[in-house]
């Protein structure tokens, strides 16, 4: 018979080998490795960022030193690393870099990656504000009302304040508006007064538009306006003063009110 020939019978024991090899050569195999992830993908790009900027960094650019810095405090492309952000925006600082002396402002006020030092945060603050740093100004403007740290000055007060009101923190645009009216500080001058409170009403500062809906309620420095009260108080979400004048309003204020008050948010959302 065919099957009895000694070829046929050599050539049925090496398939059989041949599938036995294959088999175990399957096995062994490594198993394939799966495409990375968005989020895998997404670390991979910021380690490879971070060793460019690092190595940006050692060439001398000042804002890939405080990138890096950036980069160890909240551990992005590295690992987090407080200690080693501070050593980073210290370089940054000493090329004159406003972000990395605000930065460390934080650091030494907090006892954060550095030894807690009232001093060397007042001192970082102060020369993040000197090469104009908005947050940092407005800060200087709030140690000089309040003399925590240094001698209240109210002229400084007003200088900073000002310098941090116009780059557009809120915050100080309202405290700007504050001074003018009380005549702290500067001449009183209502109009001034309004176009700052106005300035951070519109940013969404709830305290400025809060001020706001008080003086149109009362007609100090702008024409009695209770819808336009209304408008303010309903932004600043303040609930009892929104209680006294929302009975006050006739259904043609209210429905003016709530038209004002969809457009703002509409331009407040955009």
């Amino acid at each position: 018979m065919l099957k009895s020939h000694p070829a046929f019978t050599m050539v049925r024991i090496l398939s059989v080998g041949a599938l036995v090899l294959l088999l175990a050569a399957a096995a062994a195999a490594p198993a394939l490795a799966q495409a990375p992830n968005a989020e895998e993908r997404q670390a991979e790009l910021l380690r490879i960022w971070h060793e460019i900027r690092t190595q940006t960094a050692q060439n001398g650019d000042p804002q890939a030193t405080y990138d890096v810095g950036v980069a160890h405090f909240i551990g992005r492309g590295t690992p987090q690393d407080y200690a080693k952000a501070a050593e980073w925006f210290q370089r940054a600082a000493e090329q004159g870099h406003a972000d990395a002396h605000h930065y460390l402002g934080y650091l030494y006020a907090a006892g954060v990656g550095v030894r807690a030092d009232a001093e060397k945060s007042l001192e970082h603050y102060r020369l993040a504000a000197l090469a104009g740093h908005p947050d940092a100004q407005y800060r200087q403007g709030l140690l000089y009302i309040s003399g925590n740290g240094v001698a209240q000055d109210r002229d400084q007060a007003v200088t900073w304040m000002t310098r941090a009101a116009e780059q557009g923190v809120p915050e100080a645009q309202f405290y700007l508006g504050r001074f003018y009216e009380t005549g702290q500080g500067v001449p009183m001058d209502r109009a001034a007064a309004l176009q700052w409170y106005q300035a951070a009403a519109e940013q969404g500062q709830p305290t400025a538009q809060q001020r706001l809906g008080d003086l149109y309620l009362s007609g100090r420095g702008v024409p009695r306006d209770l819808t336009e009260a209304y408008v303010w108080f309903s932004l600043a979400k303040a609930e009892d003063r929104i209680a006294e004048i929302g009975p006050r309003l006739s259904r043609a204020e209210r429905a003016a009110a709530d038209e004002r008050l969809r457009a703002r948010r509409a331009v407040a959302s955009d």
